[in-house]
């Protein structure tokens, strides 16, 4: 009887442990999720400010030029926040690690994108930065319903 009970808390023991170890993980994964998640948004809310600055007019460049400096370099971050596994828990596919090369090729042609911003904006180049915005738009709803779990 002993030696059941002794079992029995040994294989309670070595389950706890094992999932403190999968909480812990999961854990550590949600702060990259959430972190990609915060840098897709911001992403998002800077296309929407960029728009809302280049009025063709009296465009405020700097500032658009400072957004997508700063989209560009989260970009350059966001393959950090995706290792193996942190898909449980976040709306991104399986497919951004089955089919990782095509995920990094798509958020480079991204990150292009917002280079050509950039430039586009030094230039005072409206029409540049429209095409760049318009190519960035197709870049995330591509990479939306190819590597993105729908609501």
């Amino acid at each position: 009887m002993r030696k059941l009970s002794a079992s029995k808390t040994l294989l309670s023991v070595f389950s706890a442990g094992l999932l403190m170890t999968a909480s812990a993980m999961a854990g550590d994964f949600a702060q990259q999720i959430d972190a990609r998640q915060d840098g897709f948004l911001s992403f998002a809310d800077s296309l929407k400010t960029m728009k809302k600055l280049e009025d063709g007019r009296d465009s405020d460049w700097e500032a658009i030029r400072a957004l997508a400096i700063k989209n560009s370099e989260t970009l350059a971050t966001l393959p950090t926040l995706f290792p193996e596994g942190s898909d449980t828990g976040s709306r991104s596919r399986s497919t951004v690690w089955t089919k990782w090369d095509k995920f990094e090729s798509d958020l480079s042609k991204l990150n292009g994108q917002f280079v050509d911003m950039a430039s586009a904006a030094e230039a005072q180049d409206a029409k540049a930065l429209t095409k760049a915005f318009k190519a960035a738009e197709r870049s995330c709803k591509s990479c939306h319903r190819g590597f993105r779990v729908k609501r």
